[in-house]
């Protein structure tokens, strides 16, 4: 036979089995409740909820669609996501001078009609000519555009336990 002292011990070990059970459970509902969410939400953006181009925000897949068409289709983005609006202190001085949006600038309004854009900063060392990993190109074929597709997707995937994420791509 035991003493009390093992009963004791035996007594406070199931215990914490119990609470450590009950945790999990806890921690198991939770992450359903928010995976039943992301997926909720994913649905009234127009996605089906499992799939990882779901997660990808509508301006990124915008972006990304443009560049898989080419030069024309990424200016063409690039002019309506980047539009200069009347608060601009340039766009107010050539609209003081007659200039409209959507006018070229110059004698005859043949000039430029999209602002200059600033060059991209540099944030990874890679070669002259060289692309990012998942950058897509025009001459990508189908399956390339969908793994740099799915790339995307995974770097916007939903996070709900909070893991920390490494930068893959």
């Amino acid at each position: 036979m035991g003493s009390v002292a093992d009963m004791d011990y035996w007594m406070k070990r199931a215990r914490e089995k119990d609470e450590e059970r009950a945790k999990r459970a806890r921690e198991e509902t939770d992450t359903q409740l928010s995976a039943e969410e992301l997926k909720r939400k994913s649905k009234h953006a127009g996605g089906t909820g499992h799939h990882m181009g779901d997660w990808i925000p509508k301006e990124e897949l915008e972006k990304f669609m443009a560049q898989s068409r080419g030069q024309q289709a990424i200016e063409e983005f690039e002019a309506k996501h980047n539009r200069i609006d009347n608060s601009n202190v340039g766009h107010q001085m050539l609209a003081k001078m007659g200039w409209s949006e959507g006018q070229g600038l110059g004698a005859g309004n043949r000039g430029m009609v999209t602002p200059i854009q600033a060059g991209e900063v540099k944030t990874q060392p890679l070669g002259i000519g060289a692309a990012e990993v998942g950058e897509v190109k025009e001459d990508d074929d189908i399956y390339e555009q969908y793994k740099k597709r799915m790339m995307l997707g995974y770097k916007h995937r939903p996070n709900p336990l909070g893991n920390p994420r490494k930068a893959y791509y």
